[in-house]
């Protein structure tokens, strides 16, 4: 894009003044995007001439798709950045255009009416003689005094619409006008960002999160930037201006200024089975969010920061620097001071850690149970101990800043063009040469990123991610057509969800299955395998495995054990939530040989390079933690996160799962 901004300032910027240039294209396929493009408007003033005039090329100048010409100079316009700057044009033209232009002052021009005829191609009058590319003297005196009255001008009456190729698209006016400043001085010419400022160091300051001190010698300090962000409610206005001061943690060095980092949070399948079980026993569940969290964090470490920018310090003495007291975000350890003070708080109130879930805490008493399960600041509270649960709020907030967001609730908010039925084509197998390179992978590791946060309540595009996320290296055209089509199958399933019944039982079972040397680069096999606690879905999986299988029997076995220690990890879980696991959950495979092999006590050549897998498995079938129940192909729920699957079996096994369509109110 730079070589052709580069090319562009060459060719009509040497020729000509710019003042503005627009580019527009008329229509875009919705069935692989290509834009064709009309035509092309310079407005600008000609070097060594006096005056303003308007340009504009006809669609000759266009050969294909990211080409533009000017004379004999090409200049090509990656696919990428060419499709986004289409479609944000489109959008901006679209809004200008549904705006009212006020009526022309008594200087300006008569327009012409729709209703005029069309001007004779005939005629011999020269282009340059229309007033517009007049190159006399802006100062030249009139020949003959004109009338300063103008004449009402004749308007259309005809109703505007929508023009079918821009129906797929919405432009909202916060598009144009909500702007995120980057810099600290841009920020700070603005009163809303300044008063967000303001109330982040006003936090800061009242937390202690600082001492001001001299840098002691050999010590050194890190820096800080702001950060900025619009937070906006679900119908789009501005809910708040919010600034966060962030330390340069890419500067602290191990064993200095920090030690250990990791912190817990809880897993995504610990959040599905606390809704599925809370739905099945009618427990209310709560959302509460604890601001500014990592401020609590309490630091063990020596870390100098930087004064902030704006920040002031009082006159007459030494530079001063901040001797952090809590973690402030952008540090390193930041995530783990703050999850030590939670654990040590909640404690005091009479919870437990889970041991299988860091993440989840529990308490019980005479009334009942108490569960909180904290995702980073977000928490979901529960049990059947109602005075227990009020309780635990208020103690919550005696001992931190909270919000209580009170029942929880789920937004999901995605759009894009064309709809379709299956978020991958049947029989597509994707490998590592297909198509052309992309000329800048970052918008396809973007949209993937996006699409891997969604599988945590969409099982149905698991297994699409799943095989587009393996080309985030080096991904290209094909791959990024596979992206494209997930978008347009959202696009139709844009209220689709988890349902997790009332009615449902608590009895956990588990479908494993796996596809045998499914990928065409590698010929490794995909492993897939899915639970159910009920009729809910709680835990999915669909990964490829590490090895390359010899047989299908072989496959099919590793995806057993795989399915078997998620197995043992959910029991676990249960029981914590006081959920009886006792009897032997039942796994549901297709191949008999897998199954055969698990019961069978004798090691031979044909198994003895998966003997670790089938000690693993046979054990915890002798021990009665699992039984294995054979199963036809067409009722394999698995099946779905293996494969490819055609219309008609994808929406079967999608059914099969809950997965339900619930459209707002």
């Amino acid at each position: 894009m730079n070589g052709c901004l580069a090319q562009l300032q060459t060719i009509v910027y040497s020729r000509f003044l710019v003042v503005s240039v627009l580019f527009f294209f008329n229509h875009m396929s919705a069935l692989n995007f290509n834009p064709a493009p009309s035509y092309v408007v310079f407005l600008a003033m000609a070097l060594k001439k006096r005056g303003t005039g308007v340009m504009i090329q006809s669609p000759s100048i266009f050969e294909s798709l990211g080409m533009w010409y000017s004379g004999n100079t090409r200049c090509s316009i990656p696919y990428l950045y060419f499709l986004q700057v289409i479609l944000i044009l489109r959008l901006i033209l679209y809004q200008i255009s549904s705006l009212k232009i006020p009526s022309p002052s008594a200087e300006s021009v008569n327009p012409i009416s729709d209703e005029s005829p069309p001007a004779d191609p005939s005629s011999d009058e020269s282009p340059t003689a229309d007033p517009t590319f007049d190159e006399s003297p802006l100062s030249a005196p009139a020949a003959n005094p004109v009338n300063t009255t103008a004449p009402e001008p004749r308007r259309s009456h005809r109703v505007s619409t929508l023009p079918s190729h821009l129906c797929d698209f919405h432009c909202f006016s916060a598009f144009a006008t909500l702007h995120e400043p980057h810099t600290f001085r841009e920020a700070s010419s603005d009163p809303l960002w300044q008063q967000a400022m303001k109330e982040e160091l006003d936090a800061l300051l009242k937390t202690g999160t600082w001492d001001l001190v001299d840098l002691p010698a050999g010590k050194s300090a890190i820096g800080c930037k702001w950060v900025y962000k619009i937070k906006t409610r679900s119908d789009g206005t501005v809910d708040r201006y919010k600034a966060r001061l962030v330390a340069k943690g890419f500067t602290q060095e191990y064993g200095i200024d920090y030690e250990e980092t990791f912190a817990p949070v809880a897993r995504l399948s610990s959040v599905r089975t606390l809704i599925a079980v809370s739905a099945s026993r009618h427990w209310p569940l709560f959302q509460m969010d604890v601001k500014n969290a990592f401020l609590n964090g309490e630091l063990t470490e020596e870390v100098y920061m930087q004064l902030p920018p704006s920040f002031s310090q009082p006159p007459g003495f030494s530079p001063k620097v901040c001797r952090l007291r809590r973690a402030l975000y952008g540090l390193k350890q930041a995530p783990r001071a703050w999850f030590a003070k939670f654990s040590s708080t909640i404690s005091q109130h009479g919870f437990s850690a889970s041991s299988y879930d860091s993440a989840l805490f529990f308490r019980r008493s005479d009334h009942g149970i108490t569960l909180l399960l904290l995702y980073v600041d977000d928490m979901i509270i529960t049990g059947d101990d109602v005075q227990g649960i009020q309780d635990l709020k208020r103690f919550l907030g005696q001992h931190f800043e909270m919000k209580d967001l009170g029942p929880l609730s789920y937004f999901l908010s995605l759009e894009d063009s064309k709809i379709v039925d299956t978020p991958i084509e049947y029989n597509n197998r994707l490998n590592t040469h297909d198509g052309e390179p992309l000329p800048d992978a970052t918008l396809y590791r973007q949209l993937v990123g996006s699409l891997v946060y969604l599988t945590v309540t969409r099982p149905d595009i698991s297994y699409a991610v799943h095989i587009v996320s393996q080309f985030m290296a080096a991904p290209r055209s094909l791959h990024y057509a596979a992206v494209l089509r997930i978008l347009r199958y959202l696009k139709g399933t844009l209220f689709h969800g988890l349902h997790f019944s009332s009615q449902s039982s608590l009895t956990l079972q588990a479908y494993s299955d796996a596809d045998w040397a499914g990928d065409p680069t590698d010929r490794r096999s995909t492993t897939g395998y899915c639970f159910l606690l009920g009729d809910s879905l709680i835990s999915w999986r669909s990964k490829k495995q590490f090895v390359v299988a010899r047989s299908s029997t072989e496959a099919e076995y590793r995806a057993l054990a795989d399915t078997t220690a998620e197995l043992l990890w959910l029991r676990w879980l249960l029981q914590d939530l006081g959920i009886d696991c006792s009897t032997a959950v039942p796994i549901h495979c297709d191949n008999r040989s897998a199954i055969q092999i698990a019961h069978n006590d004798v090691f031979h050549e044909r198994t003895k390079h998966i003997e670790i897998d089938c000690h693993f498995v046979r054990h915890h079938l002798l021990q009665g933690t699992l039984q294995l129940r054979s199963v036809s192909s067409q009722d394999q729920l698995a099946d779905i996160f293996t494969k490819p699957m055609p219309l008609g079996r994808f929406r079967d096994l999608i059914s099969k799962l809950k997965l339900v369509s619930v459209h707002p109110t």
